[in-house]
């Protein structure tokens, strides 16, 4: 066999090699299975509640100097899932040192972020889960590789999931702290 003959069937070879190992990593991906149970978030072997008492996120409804009605806030929470709610944050033991660090750093992947939304704060019911999972790298690197989840109020009901144009519409801006709003941290 010549030595191009040689060449030509080894570059085929890794080629073919490149195109399985590709698609098997796209499957892997695709198949990527996540779950969540609200009810998890008491484990205080696997979560930490970083906020002791929830925040408040207020909208520029607030600033108004008329009081804002119940559906003012639901047209604002239409653009922002966040605003005009109390929420209480919660992070997984791997994303644990990064959440607490003193200066913003990247959260390691497997780090998952929950936010647990209410809209009354004595009646402590929750309206909404959104969650930030830190993916391999690669995943969606415009927002650090994080993926956004939607679950509804019963805990378990996923509602969305991905790269969700909505969250990431408005985490962009916190390239700095790994694409991670922390104000609830200065709120205990």
């Amino acid at each position: 066999m010549s030595t191009k003959i040689k060449l030509a069937s080894l570059i085929m070879m890794a080629g073919v090699v490149l195109v399985v190992a590709f698609a098997r990593g796209r499957a892997e991906s695709a198949n990527d299975t996540f779950s969540f149970d609200a009810a998890n978030l008491k484990d205080r072997t696997a979560w930490t509640q970083v906020n002791d008492k929830p925040y408040y996120i207020s909208s520029r409804l607030n600033l108004l100097c008329q009081l804002p009605t119940a559906n003012d806030y639901e047209r604002e929470r239409k653009t922002n899932p966040h605003v005009s709610t109390f929420i209480t944050v919660y992070v997984n033991n791997i994303g644990l040192k990064a959440m607490f660090a003193r200066n913003p750093q990247r959260f390691p992947e497997g780090s998952i972020i929950v936010k647990e939304k209410i809209h009354d704060y004595e009646a402590h019911k929750p309206v909404l889960y959104t969650i930030m999972r830190k993916r391999e790298r690669g995943y969606n690197p415009e927002v650090g590789d994080w993926e956004f989840s939607v679950v509804g109020p019963n805990g378990t009901e996923l509602q969305g999931r991905g790269k969700l144009e909505n969250c990431q519409s408005c985490h962009i801006s916190e390239r700095d702290s790994d694409f991670v709003f922390r104000p609830y941290l200065n709120s205990n």
